[in-house]
């Protein structure tokens, strides 16, 4: 008897102390038999960071649950063998709620900004104002031409190709008014360009004035050079002017840069017989007889001229 007295006291204590047990104690023993991590609530939340730095998607797996016998709050009965713990079914272990999966937001993208919209718009506007020129260009005969250059030259106002095109059309539909006050318009932003100068050159003399003709061809000093329509205007300038010198010396350069042209034989006859020079009047009528290319009527003249002079 005392044996067993002995061995069941045993038994109770060992019961007594398991039951002392917490329950987080009892749920580490049974994750020392089956260490399956569990991941602590704090770590499922989201961190203030998440945004900058995401949190770790983390998957929970459900451990094995164990049910606790209630706990009586009278002293057991000392019992012979030690009470089983019986494992749940898969029907009744408590769902576990898996952690929110966080999703970092793409960082915002700050849009570039755009430099120097002005010169964007300036090259737009300069390859729209070369469109239309290119239009012009194969129809200028069309009166429409003179409305698309007019319209390029609104966009680009220094469209060089597109302001002599205009002029030109303009010159040759007769419209000389409107061709000088546009030439007088492209010498302001063009003050040295040549065609501009001989075209409005020749208006002025067309005209009849020669003062505005030398002043626009003095804009520059060609009178050493080989540029024959520039020479051509500058010498007739001086024979309106009846500055028949300078005529000379520009129409004997004009012979120099081209011989084979009997009008340019012609105005030195015509300059060399005001300045009282017979010897030279008659070379010059000479030269240009010879051409063969001058109108019946001029030939007459120089015949008549070449008879009276010997």
């Amino acid at each position: 008897m005392a044996i067993i007295a002995t061995g069941g006291t045993y038994s109770a204590y060992q019961y007594s102390k398991m039951l002392t047990k917490t329950p987080s104690g009892i749920i580490d023993d049974n994750i020392k038999k089956d260490p399956t991590p569990i991941a602590p609530y704090d770590k499922v939340l989201a961190a203030p960071n998440a945004i900058t730095a995401p949190a770790p998607k983390i998957e929970l797996k459900p451990s094995e649950n164990i049910t606790i016998q209630p706990v009586s709050t009278t002293q057991p009965v000392p019992a012979q063998t030690a009470p089983t713990i019986q494992k749940p079914s898969a029907q009744t272990a408590p769902a576990v709620q898996a952690a929110p999966q966080i999703v970092a937001e793409p960082p915002i993208k700050k849009m570039p900004i755009a430099s120097k919209p002005a010169l964007i718009e300036s090259t737009s506007a300069k390859q729209q104002a070369d469109l239309l020129y290119r239009q012009a260009e194969n129809n200028s005969e069309d009166y429409s031409a003179i409305y698309k250059l007019e319209q390029a030259l609104k966009l680009d106002p220094r469209h060089l190709r597109a302001r002599l095109l205009l002029a030109k059309t303009l010159h040759n539909q007769g419209q000389v008014g409107k061709t000088a006050e546009f030439l007088d318009q492209s010498l302001v932003l063009f003050p040295d360009n040549l065609q501009f100068i001989n075209t409005r050159a020749q208006l002025y003399l067309q005209q009849k004035n020669p003062n505005g003709a030398l002043k626009t061809l003095q804009r520059i000093d060609l009178t050493n050079s080989s540029n024959e329509t520039y020479l051509s205007l500058l010498a007739a300038t001086y024979q309106q002017l009846q500055s028949f010198a300078n005529a000379a010396k520009v129409y004997q350069r004009l012979v120099t840069v081209n011989p084979e042209k009997a009008e340019n034989w012609l105005g030195l006859a015509l300059s060399q017989e005001k300045l009282d020079n017979p010897k030279l009047t008659r070379e010059a009528y000479q030269q240009a007889l010879n051409k063969n290319t001058l109108k019946e009527s001029i030939t007459s003249y120089i015949k008549q001229r070449l008879t009276e002079l010997r």
